[in-house]
C-alpha cells in the first residue's frame, strides 16, 4: 500500500494561535489559497483506491478544494488530537498555565485525549486501511496524525512525539509491503506544491 497524506490549509485556528480549534474551525482566506494552489498540481497525480478524511471542517474543505473530483470517506480516527476544554485556548495562555504539558506524550489534556492516545486511534486506522487496501490510499487529514504515522514508520518514540510536522497542504508518502516483514518506507515528507512533485510520485523499485 502507498499511503499519500495531505495536511489540511492554515486555519481560522491555527492564524489566531489555538491549542487546537474544534473540528468546526474552517480554512482561513489563506488556507483556501493554499489549497487552490495544491490541488493544480496534486490533484492531476494522484488516482487513489480510497480516500479518507477526518470530521474537522478544515481538512474537509481542503480535500474538497484540492480533489474536486475525488469522494472521501470520513473517519473520526484521523482527526486531530481532541484538546477538550482547552481547544480554544490560546496557545501562550495554555503553556502559561501548563508550562510542562508537552514534555510527556502521556499527558491528556483537560476533557480531552493525550498525544498517545491520538497514536491509538491514528494507527487503529492504519492497521484497518492496510488490510483493506494494497493500491494507493489518499488521507487529507492534520500535523498532529501525520506526525503519528511518521513516529510509526520511521519507529520514532512517542517520547519524541512531535519529532516531524507537516506544513499546511503539503505532500507526504509512505509505502508498506504486504504483511510486516518490511519496514515502512518514508519517501516523501512534507512537499510542497512543486515543479519536482510529479517525479516525486512515481514507483519506486
Amino acid at each position: 500500500m502507498r499511503l499519500v497524506l495531505v495536511r489540511h490549509g492554515a486555519s481560522q485556528a491555527n492564524l489566531a494561535g489555538l491549542v487546537t480549534g474544534t473540528p468546526n474551525d474552517m480554512l482561513s482566506p489563506a488556507g483556501i489559497e493554499q489549497a487552490r494552489q495544491a490541488s493544480m498540481q496534486f490533484a492531476p497525480l494522484l488516482q487513489p483506491q480510497a480516500c479518507y478524511t477526518s470530521q474537522w471542517r478544515r481538512a474537509q474543505q481542503t480535500a474538497e478544494m484540492v480533489f474536486p473530483s475525488l469522494s472521501f470517506r470520513v473517519d473520526p480516527r484521523l482527526g486531530e488530537t481532541d484538546a477538550g476544554d482547552v481547544a480554544d485556548s490560546k496557545l501562550t495562555d495554555f503553556l502559561q498555565d501548563q508550562p510542562d504539558f508537552y514534555t510527556s506524550h502521556l499527558n491528556a489534556y483537560p476533557g480531552g485525549e493525550s498525544h498517545q492516545q491520538l497514536y491509538e486511534r491514528v494507527t487503529s486506522w492504519l492497521d484497518d486501511a492496510r488490510q483493506q487496501h494494497n493500491g494507493l490510499v489518499l488521507a487529507v487529514c492534520h500535523a498532529g496524525p501525520i506526525a503519528c504515522l511518521m513516529h510509526h514508520a520511521l519507529g520514532i518514540s512517542m517520547e519524541r512525539f512531535p519529532c516531524l510536522m507537516a506544513q499546511h497542504t503539503s505532500l507526504s508518502i509512505i509505502d508498506y509491503a504486504e504483511g510486516d516483514n518490511e519496514a515502512p518506507r518514508l519517501q516523501v515528507f512534507s512537499q510542497l506544491p512543486d515543479v519536482r512533485l510529479s517525479k516525486l510520485m512515481e514507483p519506486t523499485a
